[in-house]
């Protein structure tokens, strides 16, 4: 009877002691970002900035997102450059987290020859400690163009935007190819997070000199995005 409680009491033990070292490895593990997978910088912000072409209407800009999703959107070279609030989504913020690696090891650039110029491109993730960085035109890693051209899309849908808002004031017959192509855009993908841009859909929306085709356009995609829609406009009765 004694033998038996022993071995009990000793197999209660040993239980216990694999117990701790499970719970131990599986808080190594998470530290380590888990799995034995690539490690992942605990970023704070991340950033891409555009020099497009020199032939290339658009100016630079960069966009700047911290973790939470909240960042900016700027234009221009110079220490007065305008800059405009943005807010992505944590589905968006995943896709931008595929360019680590490559920033990490800093190959972006690919071994090609000959491959079209669309524009100088510099992206930087940021840690509390340390930050990865890298400039290319055309990359390799699918992982960092997928990357940026959801960077790209982020900025395409601010600077259709301010397209919206120039023609509203200055050339209203030119409201319609403009969200024509916004509508275009956003189904293909190129044109994302549309709820940054939903004041002047609004302001669409709310003026009745706009056409009404026009302003049907802008209130589906306010819908589309979850952003209020002006009281009094429906456009599934048009």
């Amino acid at each position: 009877m004694r033998r038996a409680t022993a071995l009990l009491m000793l197999g209660g033990a040993v239980l216990s002691v694999a117990t701790a070292a499970v719970a131990a490895g599986g808080a190594v593990g998470g530290a380590l970002g888990g799995g034995g997978g690539r490690s992942e910088l605990k970023w704070t912000a991340v950033e891409l900035s555009m020099v497009p072409r020199s032939d290339q209407v658009s100016p630079p800009w960069k966009v700047r997102l911290q973790a939470d999703g909240a960042g900016t959107y700027s234009e221009g070279g110079s220490a007065d450059a305008k800059s405009v609030p943005v807010t992505v989504s944590a589905a968006t913020l995943e896709k931008l987290k595929l360019g680590e690696h490559a920033a990490k090891s800093g190959k972006c650039e690919t071994r090609a020859k000959n491959v079209a110029k669309t524009g100088e491109k510099t992206i930087r993730y940021e840690a509390a400690d340390k930050t990865a960085e890298c400039t290319f035109n055309y990359s390799d890693d699918a992982g960092l163009m997928g990357a940026a051209n959801t960077f790209q899309a982020i900025a395409d849908t601010i600077q259709r935007g301010e397209r919206l808002q120039h023609d509203l004031r200055y050339d209203r017959l030119g409201l319609d190819a403009e969200m024509e192509s916004l509508v275009a855009a956003q189904k293909e993908g190129s044109a994302i997070e549309i709820g940054n841009i939903a004041t002047i859909l609004q302001t669409l929306v709310s003026d009745d000199h706009v056409i009404d085709r026009v302003r049907r356009r802008a209130a589906r995609l306010l819908q589309d995005t979850g952003s209020p829609v002006p009281a009094g406009y429906d456009p599934s009765d048009r």
